[in-house]
């Protein structure tokens, strides 16, 4: 069975992927339409390590995720025709960041060595103090 937090975080990740696209309908220039995938494609690469559990990945999320936290309040204050856009920007960015957080502490707690696995296991003879 899948943590809920990590249905929760891939789905903020698809759902602010999906709403940064979405920016494209909005815009009316052509020179505007650049804008929303210069702001989706840093949302690609943390997709395969959020599926397959890597830690560090569900640690830096958190920071990527508050730069679009920013994009969403200033886009909220100052431009009041794209509010709808600007509230699911800033909802999904909070909800990527909590649900990144707390997952990334529950990996901690259930990967971290119990005292009796750290004493069975042989000494690495490579390894240097």
């Amino acid at each position: 069975m899948v943590h809920p937090l990590k249905l929760t975080s891939i789905a903020a990740l698809s759902g602010l992927l999906l709403c940064q696209l979405g920016l494209i309908f909005w815009q009316r220039s052509s020179f505007d339409l650049y804008w929303p995938l210069i702001l989706s494609f840093p949302l690609l690469f943390p997709f395969q390590g959020l599926i397959s559990n890597k830690r560090y990945t569900y640690k830096w999320i958190g920071f990527l995720s508050l730069f679009y936290f920013c994009v969403g309040i200033s886009e909220l204050v100052s431009s009041p025709e794209l509010k709808i856009y600007a509230s699911l920007t800033t909802f999904f960015s909070i909800a990527l960041f909590i649900s990144s957080i707390y997952y990334t502490r529950y990996l901690n707690v259930t990967t971290r060595n119990t005292p009796e696995q750290a004493y069975s296991e042989p000494a690495d003879p490579d390894r240097r103090p």
